[in-house]
């Protein structure tokens, strides 16, 4: 069999501490090659650069920075840079959690989603932004040993959030919800024009709700959650005769 070879990306940028984590973790598992943003580029969900141009610059063996999206840097590292699909692509190690609806924002989840179109297993991974990266590598590198055995159905990638400290174990979860506070904060310059700060100052209120990933990474344990590109709703497409009646009645 020949060498895994393993895509490795980011949001945080190329120089984050937690993508040489994920590097140093992923290391054992077959040849890493890293493509990831020349900046931080968090918060940009599946963004792509349509309309600018993308440049890509090697900055040391198998590593490459570009000026482009997460989706961007595994578009041209599955495309330009490896040549072929990669057996893995995994993103992060995110500085802060990506737990229930931050999935729909994070560029960290947003590069693992496009590595799964790409025909990739892959994975993101996120962390307690006061966590600790060396107690959380050797769980990542323990998740890589094993995820292989547990084979997930197609269009669908693995959400991992690591807690703050040591983790007591590993916990399969579905999502939490959050709520932001201050989600857009208007200021004013010093020249008495108003601006606006999307995020504001105060983190968000996970609701914590059993079996949840934010449930779990309170709790000491590692999250686990499968996530699915299939959008759709199964409960109301069961439901023809509802719609029949309300759209062709």
């Amino acid at each position: 069999m020949s060498e895994r070879l393993i895509l490795l990306t980011n949001d945080d940028g190329l120089w984050a501490p937690g993508l040489a984590a994920l590097a140093r973790a992923a290391a054992p598992f077959g040849r890493v090659v890293t493509v990831a943003p020349d900046r931080n580029r968090s918060a940009i969900s599946s963004a792509l650069s349509l309309h600018n141009i993308l440049r890509l610059n090697e900055v040391g063996p198998d590593r490459f920075a570009c000026d482009g999206t997460p989706v961007d840097c595994v578009l041209l590292g599955v495309c330009e840079v490896l040549k072929r699909k990669p057996d893995w692509v995994l993103s992060g190690v995110n500085h802060g959690f990506n737990l229930g609806e931050d999935v729909f924002y994070s560029g960290t989840v947003g590069a693992a989603f496009e590595g799964r179109l790409q025909g990739a297993k892959a994975a993101a991974f996120s962390m307690h932004p006061g966590g600790s990266l060396e107690q959380a590598e050797p769980w990542i590198t323990r998740f890589l040993s094993r995820w292989e055995t547990m084979e997930l159905p197609p269009n669908r990638i693995w959400n991992v959030n690591l807690p703050k400290g040591e983790p007591k174990g590993f916990h399969l979860t579905g999502q939490d919800s959050r709520a932001y506070h201050d989600l857009v904060e208007r200021r004013v310059d010093p020249r008495n024009t108003p601006y606006f700060w999307i995020g504001g100052d105060a983190g968000p209120t996970y609701a914590k709700a059993p079996g949840s990933d934010a449930e779990a990474v309170f709790h000491g344990f590692a999250s686990v959650t499968p996530l699915r590109l299939d959008l759709g709703c199964p409960e109301t497409l069961a439901r023809q005769t509802d719609f029949d009646s309300a759209f062709n009645g």
